[in-house]
């Protein structure tokens, strides 16, 4: 009998359980799609620039602009 007068306690325990677990995995979730959005950003960043200019190019331009100024 005492179990029928418990059954709300144990429905609201457990529903509030079952929203603390889903706040939790949603916003680990949130984290991780922010850090790959984040890092995806920073990789299109990387390969922008260094895409458009071949080092050796860049290089020879620095090398030859500073000659050119010591003269």
């Amino acid at each position: 009998m005492k179990a029928k007068e418990e059954k709300g306690a144990i429905t609201l325990f457990t529903v509030v359980s079952i929203l603390f677990f889903s706040i939790v995995l949603m916003g680990l979730y949130a984290s991780s799609s922010n850090k790959v959005r984040k890092q995806q950003s920073e990789i299109s960043t990387i390969q922008s620039r260094y895409s458009t200019e071949n080092i050796d190019d860049a290089y020879n331009r620095e090398v030859y602009e500073n000659v050119d100024n010591t003269m």
